[in-house]
């Protein structure tokens, strides 16, 4: 029996989808702990200000900030990560659709044909019993 290519394509195409959908899942993860890590910076900021100014707060100040831009630069690349992860998805679903819609084809056309050819054979057939009387 002869092996399709297409169906070879098609498991690997589902092996990326899935490959993809784990990676923005992960990303997703990251995304998460990154959102909770900014807000959580901005929050001891904001804590620490209505508390008033301890004789440390300028060192404490500048740790915060830094603790707060450094969160801020980890959530903006969790986000193109995560946008990155989207846009990898969408193109490996992409081309796994169009592949499904390329399989469908085939199999119309396999179809045809086989309807063309058993068409003939009855012909052939008719054709045959008419010959003899």
């Amino acid at each position: 029996m002869a092996r399709d290519p297409l169906a070879a394509l098609a498991r690997l195409r589902r092996l990326q989808t899935d490959l993809a959908r784990h990676r923005l899942a992960e990303q997703s993860t990251r995304l998460a702990a990154a959102e909770h890590r900014s807000a959580t910076a901005a929050e001891a900021l904001q804590a620490e200000q209505a508390a008033g100014p301890p004789a440390d707060y300028a060192a404490w100040l500048t740790r915060g900030l830094a603790e707060r831009d450094r969160a801020a630069r980890g959530l903006g690349l969790a986000e193109a990560r995560a946008a990155e992860a989207r846009a990898g998805l969408t193109l490996v679903r992409t081309a796994e659709r169009a592949l499904e819609e390329l399989r469908a084809q085939h199999a119309a056309a396999a179809a045809k044909q086989g309807a063309r050819r058993a068409e003939r054979m009855l012909d052939d057939l008719v054709g045959g019993r008419q010959a003899r009387p």
